[in-house]
């Protein structure tokens, strides 16, 4: 779960971060709880009933302001990663204080704040549990347990350890969008978990066991290419 507060005295401001946060969020395999305050008075008064993970912070607010806000929250000891939104770039130099996490100029484009949560999220949001209904049961499965995906028509094959298969009534490619980011298309029908590949050839792919499935030619460079940034960078999910 991640909770973001969005502070903001503008309500139109506020309204089009949250069409924002809902279109990033939609697809994620954790929830998003986001919570709204339209001046920092408000949010401090909060704050301790409702912690949140991160802020998006507008920095010209009447009274307190937002940088004002976040010499407050660092003065007390708390490390809450800021995200401050300002039409202003002079106040970049000032966030170095608070150690912000991150600018977004006005008007914020959604692509650079979408950038920046992922990138967060990436290292500090614990990967959840999904839920993929198989059949007429819905069932619990860590994604990071799953070899591999093989699509059956409108239906898709979800290959687990121990030769274990799950039938999941959802197509491959809308289950590709629950998954985590180490999976990716090696052929149009496969989708495979970079953990558990052992080696790749021009046309194949084996996995952990002996298992082969094929890989597409014209997905071999890229499928080559994040297997060794897998590794290389550690990123063992």
């Amino acid at each position: 779960m991640l909770k973001i507060a969005v502070c903001d005295d503008n309500e139109e401001h506020i309204s089009a971060l949250r069409k924002m946060l809902d279109e990033w969020s939609e697809n994620k395999p954790f929830a998003v709880i986001i919570y709204e305050y339209q001046s920092a008075e408000s949010f401090l008064f909060s704050y301790p009933d409702k912690p949140c993970d991160i802020i998006l912070l507008d920095i010209e607010m009447k009274n307190l302001n937002g940088m004002e806000l976040a010499k407050k929250l660092r003065q007390s000891g708390d490390m809450l990663p800021i995200i401050f939104i300002t039409g202003y770039s002079e106040y970049i130099g000032e966030g170095y204080d608070v150690e912000a996490l991150h600018y977004l100029l006005k008007p914020v484009e959604k692509e650079k704040l979408f950038a920046v949560l992922d990138r967060y999220t990436k290292k500090h949001v614990p990967k959840n549990n999904i839920v993929l209904s198989c059949g007429d049961k819905n069932i619990h499965i860590d994604p990071g347990n799953i070899r591999y995906c093989e699509a059956r028509g409108k239906k898709t094959e979800v290959h687990i350890p121990d030769e274990n298969i799950l039938i999941c009534n959802s197509g491959i490619n809308d289950l590709q969008k629950i998954l985590w980011e180490n999976f990716i298309f090696c052929h149009r029908s496969y989708l495979v978990n970079l953990r558990f590949i052992k080696s790749i050839s021009k046309t194949e792919i084996e996995i952990d066991g002996g298992e082969n499935i094929p890989l597409s030619r014209r997905l071999y460079k890229e499928v080559n290419e994040r297997f060794i940034e897998f590794y290389t960078e550690g990123e063992n999910k």
